[in-house]
C-alpha cells in the first residue's frame, strides 16, 4: 500500500547523540542535534530560498526516529524532548537489550552499550514510542524463512511484553529489505516499515524513507534532503552512496557467523 507524500510527517533517522571522540559517522552530538532540531521545528533552516517544504507549512509533522537504542538516551533524550516538544520513536534490537554493540565495528574503538530494560521502560513513561529493529541486528535480507520469522515476531513480542505497549513498527537493519522482507513484516503484524532512505513518493507503508541524518550532515544538507529538486537529487544520491558503505558491518556480521 502506498502513502501519500503530502499527507506524510517527515521522519528524521538518528542513531547515537554522544559527546566525545566517536569512530564512524552515526554520531551526532546533543548539542548539534538540539540546534538542528530547533531549526527544523521553526523553518529556519539556511540555505532555503522559502519555507514551503517546512513541516508546520505543509500542515506535516516531524518524528525523530533513533535506531539500535543505545543507553546513553535514556539520560540525553527526555530533557530534549520536554524542551523542544517532539515525537521520538526508539527502534530496539530485542535480543541486544542490555549488551554491548559488538555487531557493529564501531564497538573496537568505543564500546558503546544498548538500553537495558529499565531504560526502556523509564523513555516509554517519558513518552517516547518504541520498535522493533529485529532481534540481533541481522541484515534481514539475508534470513532464511525461519530466521526471518524469528527476528521479526520475536522482537516484536519480547518489546510488547517489556513495555507493555503494542509494537507494530519496524526499522530494518541497515536499512536492508525486500519483498520478501516486507510481506514477512506484514504476516508478522507491522503496519509501518522503515528505511534509510530519502522519501519517495510511491513508497509502500512498509518501506517508508526516512531522512537520515550524519555526522557530517548540516543544516544547510539537511534543508537539501528536505527541499525538492536537484539539491535533494545531490543529497539522495550522498545518502544512497552511505548506505551502500554499511555492507563492510553486514559481511563482518556474517563472517563472524560462519567462524562462530
Amino acid at each position: 500500500m502506498t502513502v501519500s507524500d503530502s499527507s506524510r510527517p517527515i521522519v528524521l533517522v538518528f542513531h547515537k547523540l554522544l559527546t566525545g571522540l566517536t569512530c564512524g559517522i552515526t554520531n551526532y552530538s546533543p548539542r548539534r542535534f538540539e540546534s538542528l532540531l530547533q531549526a527544523i521545528l521553526s523553518g529556519n533552516l539556511p540555505g532555503s530560498p522559502n519555507s514551503d517544504h517546512v513541516p508546520d507549512k505543509q500542515g506535516r509533522g516531524v518524528i525523530v526516529s533513533f535506531d539500535d537504542g543505545y543507553q546513553h538516551l535514556v539520560e540525553v533524550l527526555p530533557p530534549l524532548m520536554e524542551r523542544l516538544s517532539f515525537q521520538a520513536v526508539i527502534f530496539i534490537p530485542a535480543g541486544l537489550i542490555g549488551k554491548m554493540n559488538r555487531w557493529d565495528y564501531s564497538y573496537y574503538f568505543r564500546k558503546t552499550p544498548h538500553l537495558d530494560r529499565s531504560a526502556i521502560r523509564f523513555l516509554v513513561a517519558a513518552g517516547a514510542g518504541v520498535g522493533s529493529h529485529g532481534v540481533s541486528h541481522r541484515d534481514l535480507t539475508s534470513c532464511s524463512v525461519l530466521e526471518l520469522q524469528h527476528e521479526l515476531e520475536n522482537s516484536r513480542k519480547a518489546l510488547e511484553d517489556l513495555t507493555g505497549r503494542v509494537v507494530d513498527q519496524v526499522s530494518y537493519p541497515f536499512g536492508r529489505y525486500n519483498e520478501r522482507v516486507i510481506q514477512a513484516a506484514r504476516e508478522a503484524g507491522y503496519r509501518s516499515g522503515y528505511t534509510i532512505r530519502l522519501p519517495r513518493s510511491d513508497d509502500d507503508s512498509l518501506a517508508l524513507g526516512r531522512v537520515p541524518i550524519y555526522a557530517f550532515d548540516t543544516p544547510s544538507s539537511v534543508c537539501g534532503k528536505l527541499s525538492p529538486g536537484i539539491r535533494q537529487k545531490v543529497e539522495r544520491f550522498k545518502t544512497d552512496t552511505v548506505n551502500r558503505l554499511s555492507g563492510g558491518t553486514v559481511w563482518l556480521n556474517r563472517l563472524r557467523r560462519f567462524h562462530t
